[in-house]
């Protein structure tokens, strides 16, 4: 990792590395081998401080779980317990599988070097390149907070309350940054795949002048536009180890981190349930709302860089191989192999391979919780409409054609 990164990255990198997420030493950093050793002595030292604390919850007389029936009792457990998963997958995922981060950021370098990514002076220039992630962190963030601050001047504090959230909300503190963490290197996924794009369609563009009756090329044209495309195909190739690399990289936590959550907003769905129908004083389940913000988050990352793929084989085959007067076929075959590896090598985001990591996850999702939501607020009928014509826009979007130009 020998290029410098721009200050917005390396901050948040830094502040990943002090979490415990990230195992690998920045650039500048002295002694590389030593500080990466540090690392992981550190992350080794969260998970066993952060296990001990769930266990010592889970075990404790004191009032970490509600006490006042086994219901309550049982949905604190769970969520005490699949966080403690989702802890437990990212630090040891973190500790085993450095090869596969270090392989991605020698890539991220090798691209950047090539001058795919073309990093703005400035730390305006850079808050920009890194908009969309920094609008996930900290506006999840900020509604956390805002949450939190409006809950606890209209719910009364007991001590079972001060106690849980005061030893969980760390938990899922950590589960929401390891979520972001995978928004930033989506980000980053996303960032050459549209730098490529730009440059098959200006590829694209360029053939179709230079192949109109009033454009011109000079000789040996066609032959310069197939080393171009050898040369996109190879950049390319890189993205996809890139992708490979994020996948090998977080793929265990990805499941844990969405499994966790889930089982958050599941368990506070039915508490609320059982709150309203026995008119419990409860109404801390509002914090699930920054819970229900996470999933979309990573699916639209995620989304995003799939969807530049079918773009870039659009812009693909925009290239004119051939004129009126001339044809190459050099140049046509070039087209079909660089085809064939956009279809052998495809952007796929998955969990383990369980399922897709697009909308129609979210669809899914959604739909199963549009009836607990509509609870959340007291004209709950109207959002379970608002919920059901939502779920169908969704699925109106998919039939959508990939290339209108919403997509291009």
């Amino acid at each position: 990792m020998g290029c410098r990164w721009g200050q917005v990255l390396q901050w948040h990198l830094r502040a990943y590395q002090l979490l415990g997420f990230h195992g690998l030493p920045l650039p500048g950093d002295a002694g590389p081998r030593s500080f990466r050793r540090r690392l992981q002595l550190w992350s080794l030292f969260l998970l066993l401080s952060l296990s001990g604390l769930v266990l010592y919850c889970l075990t404790s007389d004191d009032d970490y779980l509600y006490r006042g029936d086994m219901f309550g009792c049982t949905n604190d457990a769970l969520k005490y317990a699949f966080a403690e998963l989702a802890v437990v997958a990212i630090y040891l995922e973190t500790l085993t599988s450095q090869r596969n981060l270090v392989n991605f950021w020698y890539l991220h370098d090798k691209l950047s070097h090539r001058g795919l990514v073309l990093e703005p002076g400035g730390l305006w220039g850079e808050m920009l390149q890194y908009k969309r992630y920094l609008i996930s962190l900290y506006g999840l963030i900020a509604c956390e907070l805002l949450f939190h601050l409006v809950m606890w001047q209209v719910q009364p504090l007991s001590r079972h309350m001060r106690l849980f959230w005061c030893t969980y909300e760390p938990l899922v503190c950590l589960t929401y940054m390891r979520n972001l963490q995978f928004v930033l290197h989506l980000e980053l996924l996303r960032q050459q795949l549209a730098n490529l794009e730009r440059e098959l369609t200006l590829l694209a563009e360029y053939s179709r002048f230079a192949c109109s009756g009033t454009g011109r090329s000079f000789p040996g044209f066609h032959s310069f536009l197939r080393r171009r495309l050898h040369q996109k195909q190879r950049v390319y190739n890189d993205i996809w180890r890139m992708f490979r690399s994020f996948q090998g990289a977080f793929n265990f936590s990805i499941l844990a981190v969405l499994l966790s959550v889930n089982i958050r907003i599941a368990v506070d769905c039915y508490f609320m349930y059982y709150t309203v129908y026995n008119n419990v004083p409860n109404i801390d389940y509002y914090l699930i709302i920054p819970a229900l913000l996470e999933i979309p988050a990573f699916i639209y990352a995620s989304q995003s860089c799939m969807l530049l793929v079918p773009r870039i084989a659009h812009q693909l085959h925009n290239i004119v191989p051939d004129s009126g007067c001339c044809s190459c076929p050099d140049l046509s075959h070039q087209i079909q192999n660089f085809s064939l590896q956009l279809l052998h090598q495809p952007v796929r985001i998955d969990c383990l391979g369980l399922t897709i990591l697009d909308c129609s996850f979210l669809t899914r999702v959604s739909w199963k919780y549009r009836t607990f939501l509509g609870f959340l607020i007291p004209c709950g009928f109207l959002l379970q409409i608002a919920c059901s014509v939502g779920t169908y826009m969704i699925y109106s979007i998919q039939f959508i054609p990939k290339f209108s130009p919403p997509y291009m």
